[in-house]
């Protein structure tokens, strides 16, 4: 066992004795929502200070999230560090003070709740399909020793309901979490609420970015990539968007926050780096996306505009990473390890878009812009 298992079978036992020690805990009308990610939060958070509930809500947001107590300053948000001790004390008395404990990603902290049936723990996940394999049939597993396989299961096994958009995302939950039917909320995933909204952002995109209306814009939205997160291949080189597209095209880059630090490129009237525009708005925005092994094709897929893939790395990411058994029957298009084949992709979107709209219904069957609403009816229920 490595120096890393040892310290996290200490905080997981830490997190044990907690709940052993708030055994007299009782929990009241409240609901605690731990968010890593702020689409699911920010849809959750503006339809409950939209309306009026009888249940009390408690937020706590890691780092990476922490930019939603700003922008929902009236609501109960505090930022948490998952690695302070007195952090997590404080996390685990409000959720064992809940009736209702909603997460986005993987918590060891929710194995606290294992033992309190009178209290519901919702996996919400943060996001509504998946290319990459994860939990227990993610390829770095095998590296685990029997007790940090054992904490992992733990931690899968202390979630009572999973938010699911269809059918496809709850096969893949019942394998990578090893739980049952019986664990789905079938209700669709709150952050897609946001792409049934009238569309505003384009013109104001357009503008910002100086983008002429007649170009049509393509949005490349890579993956993060573990092993590799400064290397930033480009679909297209200015001269493909010059000459093999007739100038039809602008393309805008969009990078996770650790690649983008990475990224050196000089901005020019065909290729712009927006790493720094909020994703949803630029999906809105956008003619086409192009994308890999993200999960951002499945609410893409929403708009009803076409997607393609740029998988120059498929044998070596499938490898390292681990995508999902089928992936190249599931895309909603054609696996390209070049210019070359994403221009002949392009010489059809009408073709593109009717295989994303069958994508769409596939995987976004649940997902019909009142998510949020019909989870916070669940839990409205669950509260009385």
């Amino acid at each position: 066992m490595n120096l890393q298992s040892i310290l996290k079978s200490i905080y997981a036992f830490y997190i044990t004795c907690l709940g052993k020690l708030f055994f007299w805990v009782k929990p009241k009308k409240r609901i605690v929502l731990i968010a890593s990610f702020p689409d699911n939060a920010r849809a959750i958070l503006k339809a409950y200070e939209n309306d009026a509930f009888d249940f009390k809500l408690k937020v706590l947001l890691t780092q990476h999230a922490k930019g939603l107590a700003n922008e929902f300053p009236n609501q109960n948000c505090s930022v948490i560090d998952q690695e302070n001790p007195v952090h997590i004390v404080k996390a685990i008395h409000c959720m064992l003070s809940s009736k209702a404990v909603l997460i986005d990603n993987y918590y060891l902290m929710v194995t606290a709740l294992r033992h309190r049936p009178d209290i519901e723990c919702i996996q919400i996940w943060h996001a509504n399909g998946a290319f990459k394999k994860f939990g227990l049939k993610d390829l770095t597993i095998q590296n685990y020793s029997e007790r940090d396989f054992a904490r992992y299961k733990k931690v899968y096994r202390s979630f009572d309901k999973i938010v699911v958009g269809s059918e496809h995302m709850a096969h893949i939950f019942q394998e990578s979490f090893g739980v049952e039917e019986n664990h789905f909320l079938k209700i669709g995933v709150p952050m897609t609420d946001m792409y049934f909204e009238k569309e505003t952002q384009s013109n104001q995109i357009r503008e910002r970015l100086a983008i002429s209306s007649e170009k049509k814009i393509l949005l490349y939205a890579p993956t993060f990539r573990d092993e590799d997160f400064g290397r930033v291949r480009l679909p297209f080189k200015e001269s493909h968007l010059k000459d093999d597209l007739n100038e039809e095209y602008v393309l805008l880059i969009k990078l996770h926050p650790v690649m983008k630090n990475q990224f050196s490129h000089v901005d020019s009237p065909w290729i712009k780096d927006v790493s720094d525009i909020a994703l949803d708005e630029l999906l809105k925005a956008c003619d086409i996306l192009i994308s890999d092994y993200s999960s951002v094709p499945f609410e893409f897929a929403l708009l009803n505009k076409p997607v393609l893939f740029f998988t120059y790395d498929l044998e070596e990411y499938d490898k390292k990473r681990g995508l999902i058994d089928n992936y190249l029957s599931v895309i909603p298009g054609q696996a390209c390890s070049d210019a070359a084949m994403l221009i002949k992709q392009l010489k059809d979107t009408s073709l593109l878009k009717r295989e994303v709209k069958q994508f769409s219904n596939e995987w976004n069957r649940y997902s019909e812009g009142n998510s949020t609403q019909r989870l916070l009816d669940y839990l409205t229920v669950k509260m009385n």
